[in-house]
């Protein structure tokens, strides 16, 4: 008899904590509801997509967590915005309502998703953790519609209208400037003679027009351009001096510590490319480009403060 009474007692008071258990998962009654406002949206219209979380009590009954923005397809993210309210239902009881709306704008025609999320939140009551996941909801974009008073036609003539007036005016502006700059150009030539300095670096800019297939003949031609200034600037005899010659002549010019430097690894480069068959990238082509212009543009400056 004895048995039987522990038993029995064991199982009532199972089913009390059960129930227990039961009861205070009731407790827990926060709902979750995610829609958007239309099934079908216009390419040039908004897809507008909620977020609501539903309870009885008030808004510290439950600790919401950061809701991120879901992973969308054939929609690109606008903004977002939330709101919080408090009413009071006929029977008296109080209800909160969280609110989280996203905006998202179309990309293309035809169907466009938006993943579910998962919410995490805390019930401050019962001081436990708890999450709830929506699903995915798909949107059918469809085409754009008219604006208010406007006619499908007007913004297509509009725009050709506007582009066309846009364009021929860039076009007349580009050609009388660069008509303008010409006339500049040509006029102080005529007004002026040329300087060593600016020969070149004019030729620098119209020969050394390079591509990933002529890299090392340019670099040749570079190093020629180079020599060929030095040999006109210093009256040098000759313009196929090794490269060792030529700097040995250059420190005893006027030139600075830092571009004797520059000249010498600039042949260096160039030397192993001519003659070791070394590869060139463009990259270091640029490099070795930028060292001979500065070097004429410093030449410039200087030949211009003596004068």
């Amino acid at each position: 008899m004895r048995p039987l009474f522990s038993i029995t007692l064991s199982l009532f008071i199972a089913v009390a904590l059960c129930a227990q258990t039961l009861n205070d998962s009731l407790k827990t009654d926060i709902l979750l509801r995610t829609y958007i406002e239309s099934e079908q949206v216009p390419l040039n219209r908004e897809v507008v997509y909620n977020v609501e979380l539903r309870w009885q009590g008030d808004l510290s009954k439950y600790k919401i967590g950061a809701i991120l923005e879901p992973a969308v397809n054939n929609l690109t993210t606008r903004g977002s915005g939330s709101s919080n309210k408090v009413h009071t239902a006929p029977d008296g009881s109080i209800q909160s309502t969280k609110k989280i709306t996203f905006y998202f704008r179309p990309v293309e025609l035809g169907m466009a998703y938006i993943d579910g999320i998962t919410i995490r939140y805390t019930d401050t009551v019962l001081d436990q953790e708890e999450s709830l996941i929506s699903s995915r909801i798909g949107v059918k974009i469809i085409d754009p519609v008219s604006e208010p008073g406007e006619s499908p036609l007007i913004p297509i003539v509009s725009w050709s209208f506007v582009i066309l007036i846009a364009g021929g005016l860039i076009v007349f502006i580009y050609v009388r400037y660069r008509r303008r700059k010409e006339e500049q150009r040509l006029k102080e030539l005529s007004e002026r003679k040329e300087t060593v300095e600016e020969k070149y670096l004019r030729l620098l800019k119209e020969t050394i027009n390079f591509t990933p297939d002529n890299i090392k003949d340019m670099l040749t031609e570079l190093a020629h351009l180079l020599s060929g200034y030095f040999s006109e600037c210093y009256n040098i005899p000759g313009t196929n001096l090794a490269s060792d010659n030529l700097i040995a002549i250059l420190t005893e010019k006027d030139l600075r510590d830092e571009e004797i430097e520059r000249i010498k690894n600039f042949y260096a480069r160039a030397d192993l490319v001519k003659f070791a068959g070394e590869k060139v990238n463009e990259s270091e082509f640029h490099q070795l480009y930028d060292t001979v212009e500065l070097l004429l543009e410093n030449q410039a400056k200087r030949r211009m403060n003596e004068s």
